[in-house]
């Protein structure tokens, strides 16, 4: 079955062409958390007290996101530890040497491959699937297609390149592309040109107030700091009409300013009456996009002292942005992430897609909603349950979250506590389903009398479906007989399903509907077996980013808080209590180098995860 992106925006709106300006772009902002101090050493005393456990009852009275706090993460008792490299984050268990090498980036050597293999058979390495690792090919087809140029890649999206340039081949990313395409349409500000109304005798004067970011890079923020990407510097200067082509879709200003006329800066009464309104604020991803060059500034602008705000609300826009990054709707981000892992995860025989259960947290008599958009399943090597859709695992989780401009409000830390909550309620999700391995479910109510008797008690009206209005009289209670009806088949053979009936469905007697689903094989997929601890991975999204994180977290802990009940006897690991919490930096999905060095941790995390548990494989750089 193909499937073609509908909503795809490219080809749709010419940046060159004048229309109503968009809303004002939002800073690139992210959280910044100042943790409470954990317990690593011992049990927090408020889990020993109380009748219940102190971690259900917590939860039972959050009513809304505000009552999410402190006093949350406390008892949680979870170690932050600071943000880190993939190096770092894989350096337990030798697992850093899963890592592809640095030279896997480059181009591979065919002809002495081709003189090494055909001298001496090489050993084919296998995953814990019984499938055969990816090698150095397979990685480079991959990381290649994230190599190209934004405006080349999106170009080739609209089969319009430009010039004389050979089309791009989209194969393994090409949705990827798509989505990121999108998403550039509602972050991307580095084409942005607003025009103010102009009195109506005046016009032949156009005077346009540019609005670009600073071409000064920012430096990665660690964790703990916020981070806003790029100043605001406005510039003003009269433009003159120029004869342009049309351009078919966004295209970066590349062509050089010889052909329009030099003008001089802005009279006394043109800036007068440009002063009164206020540019937009500019805001551009972490890193420079290459995709659109942003256009030279004034060298009278870079020294001229601050005016007073212009209002552009009235006036026209010429860009590519149709909005900025809190309008972006929520499927691009959504589709984006999953297309830049699918290609990743299908090397490996694994697949990325939603939970078919609703994803709950399970806290001893409390369901927890949590945020998980999407999961990664290792498929069965059996072809028949493969297409009946067995999973197992799961691997990995992804967590999209469309929260943007972090410290609007003013309280930037309560906005960090809930964005941290959300995180680690995904990871203990992940974590509960991975301790599944070898369990049964048991389904709320199962073996109690509520779910075995009938909830009437023989009150007078009897039951429902069966009264005619109300009386104090006994009423008697025939068993009702069946009847029998005709049985009618459609066109095509099949009986007609009928649906129950409100009657029949207050009457039926059974337990809570199931939190597990029925075909999918719970298993820890790279945990390893003669340890408690496992380790919890999930890619958490936000604006245009990714970041990878890695819960590491004892199988006592799960168990405390699935069931609330401690361990009758003292761990021999005191910081069984506490897992750690760790992450990498935010990596750019629109930055060249920060996609493929992402694109390279993730690789070597999933082949981490899918080692072969009789042996350590690990690549070669002559592989």
């Amino acid at each position: 079955m193909f499937h073609f992106a509908g909503a795809l925006l490219a080809n749709q709106h010419d940046d060159q062409k004048e229309r109503p300006p968009p809303s004002r772009p939002i800073p690139v902002t992210f959280p910044s958390l100042v943790p409470p101090d954990p317990s690593p050493a011992a049990s927090p005393p408020a889990w020993s007290t109380g009748p219940s456990s102190p971690v259900s009852t917590h939860f039972l009275n959050l009513r809304k996101p505000s009552d999410v706090n402190l006093d949350t993460l406390s008892i949680l008792n979870v170690t932050f530890r600071p943000q880190c490299d993939f190096e770092t984050l894989l350096s337990s268990n030798d697992a850093q040497a899963h890592l592809p090498p640095k030279a896997w980036l480059e181009a591979p050597n065919h002809n002495q491959h081709d003189v090494s293999s055909s001298s001496s058979q090489p050993d084919v390495k296998l995953l814990s699937s019984g499938r055969r690792v990816p090698d150095r090919n397979e990685f480079y087809s991959r990381a290649k297609e994230l190599s190209f140029n934004n405006h080349d890649a999106f170009s080739n999206l609209s089969r319009k390149p430009k010039g004389e340039r050979v089309p791009l081949r989209l194969a393994y990313f090409r949705k990827f592309w798509e989505n990121l395409d999108n998403m550039a349409y509602y972050w991307d500000n580095s084409l942005d040109e607003y025009l103010p109304s102009q009195p109506q005798n005046v016009a032949h004067d156009a005077t346009s107030v540019h609005v670009s970011p600073d071409n000064d890079k920012c430096d990665d923020s660690p964790v703990g700091k916020p981070v806003t990407v790029d100043g605001i510097k406005a510039s003003s200067q009269p433009l003159q009409a120029t004869s342009r082509e049309e351009d078919p879709r966004k295209k970066a200003k590349t062509e050089s300013t010889t052909d329009e006329t030099s003008s001089m800066p802005i009279s006394s009464t043109e800036t007068t009456s440009a002063s009164s309104t206020i540019p937009a604020p500019s805001i551009s991803s972490s890193r420079a996009i290459p995709a659109r060059t942003v256009p030279p500034k004034l060298p009278w602008a870079e020294d001229a002292e601050p005016k007073p705000p212009v209002d552009l609300s009235k006036g026209s826009y010429r860009g590519c942005r149709l909005g900025n990054g809190a309008e972006m709707p929520v499927m691009y981000q959504n589709d984006c992430v999953r297309a830049f892992l699918e290609p990743i995860a299908w090397s490996f025989g694994v697949t990325v897609a939603p939970h078919r259960r609703p994803p709950v947290l399970v806290m001893e008599h409390v369901r927890f909603p949590v945020r998980m958009t999407f999961a990664a399943w290792r498929v069965p090597q059996d072809r028949i349950k493969a297409r009946q859709g067995w999973n197992q695992g799961p691997v990995m989780g992804v967590q999209c979250r469309q929260e943007t401009n972090f410290g609007s409000t003013g309280d930037l830390q309560a906005e960090s506590v809930l964005d941290a909550t959300r995180e680690l309620g995904g990871l203990l999700l992940l974590a509960q389903e991975r301790s599944r391995q070898g369990k049964t479910e048991t389904r709320g109510g199962e073996g109690k009398w509520w779910s075995s008797k009938h909830r009437w008690g023989g009150g007078p009206g009897g039951e429902v479906g069966e009264a005619t209005g109300a009386s104090d009289a006994t009423p008697e209670i025939e068993t009702p007989k069946p009847e029998e009806k005709p049985v009618v088949r459609t066109k095509l053979g099949s009986k007609e399903r009928r649906r129950p009936s409100p009657e029949e469905v207050w009457k039926a007697i059974r337990p809570g509907n199931p939190l597990w689903d029925p075909k999918t094989v719970y298993e820890a997929i790279g945990k390893d077996r003669d340890s408690d601890w496992d380790e919890i991975y999930m890619v958490s999204s936000l604006n245009h980013h990714i970041s990878v994180v890695k819960l590491r977290i004892h199988a006592l802990y799960v168990e405390f808080i699935t069931t609330g009940k401690l361990p009758e006897t003292t761990p021999s690991e005191p910081n069984w209590c506490s897992p750690q919490l760790q992450r990498t930096r935010w990596y750019d999905l629109l930055d060249m180098e920060d996609r493929k060095e992402a694109m390279h941790g993730i690789w070597g995390i999933m082949s981490y995860l899918l080692r072969s548990e009789g042996k350590s494989d690990t690549p070669t750089a002559d592989a």
